[in-house]
């Protein structure tokens, strides 16, 4: 009994300490670029370097923030062009929004904070993971805008319509977020006990890992990211109809790792294949989906600046 009272009291605690513990953090970190008010909430974006096409990089679904994401891959692009990190609602700086997360408001979200921000097109658009039928979406509605795209070990509708045991149960995520308002994921995670946030903390810059680690207390599993979560089907069924995008450049780089190991991974990248009459396909060995953005920058950007050299040399004009 003495120690079940013992075991409740620390975990009390532990969710005060959390709570202070993110007031402390808003203050100390500011951030990174600029908010806009998207429909009555604060979007965040970050605008560095000159130059066209301007590259604009969103994350996957769960990551605590999209910043913190490109930490090393928006530096050394800003040098080659104009660069943009843009937060979905519930990411990063960008505040939560009441409005539901079904695919036309995600593409309208980020159409009108493009405008707010005057970043003006042509674009190519950089998505890791679920971001990847945000970028296609996008440039099914404005194709117009959109000069080229590049994916990051992306996934596809085929594989959550014929594969949906593979993707992260609701529940789970619901689970998650009950602990970390505990501030248990806190705990463990200043107590270097998680073996892949270790690895991607290892892989950024020291002062962007405390903005990571604050950003993983302050975000994971938050409402926005389960509204997602249970928006998945529908996002994955609207772009099941998505049958091309034409000669848009389009650039895979996948995960060795997730290619040999996850369900319908292989099938999923040839299903994005298709969508253009302009793309590739490129494995990268010795990678993982979770830090494949951190620990294989140098490739990435390397990649971009392919398609941003393309560009240049198709439409003289815009440099």
């Amino acid at each position: 009994m003495i120690f079940l009272i013992a075991v409740i009291l620390l975990v009390f605690l532990s969710a005060i300490y959390h709570l202070f513990m993110l007031k402390v953090e808003a203050k100390k970190y500011k951030p990174a670029g600029k908010l806009f008010e998207i429909d009555g909430h604060k979007m965040h974006i970050t605008g560095n370097g000159e130059g066209t096409p301007v590259v604009i990089m969103t994350c996957g679904s769960g990551a605590p923030s999209a910043y913190t994401e490109y930490c090393n891959i928006e530096p050394q692009l800003s040098k080659i062009t104009r660069t943009c990190i843009y937060e979905r609602p519930g990411y990063g700086w960008s505040e939560p929004a009441s409005t539901p997360r079904h695919t036309e408001q995600i593409v309208e979200d980020l159409h009108r904070l493009l405008e707010k921000a005057q970043e003006k097109p042509p674009y190519i658009l950089v998505a890791h993971s679920l971001g990847a039928m945000e970028a296609i979406l996008y440039t099914h509605k404005y194709p117009e805008e959109v000069a080229g795209i590049v994916i990051i070990d992306g996934t596809s509708p085929y594989k959550h319509i014929n594969y949906p045991e593979s993707s992260i149960p609701i529940v789970f995520l619901y689970l998650l977020r009950v602990i970390n308002n505990l501030g248990l994921i806190r705990i463990v995670s200043e107590l270097k006990l998680i073996p892949l946030l270790n690895r991607r903390l290892s892989a950024m810059p020291k002062d962007i890992g405390p903005v990571e680690k604050a950003m993983i207390y302050r975000n994971i599993s938050n409402k926005m990211i389960i509204k997602e979560g249970d928006s998945l089907k529908e996002v994955a069924e609207k772009m099941y109809k998505v049958l091309s995008l034409n000669d848009i450049p389009l650039i895979l780089l996948a995960s060795d790792h997730s290619m040999k190991n996850l369900p319908g991974w292989e099938k999923s990248q040839n299903n994005l294949l298709e969508l253009s009459r302009h793309s590739k396909l490129e494995i990268i060995n010795g990678s993982n989906h979770i830090s494949i953005l951190q620990e294989h920058s140098t490739k990435i950007v390397k990649e971009i600046e392919l398609i941003i050299n393309t560009i240049r040399q198709e439409h003289k004009s815009m440099i």
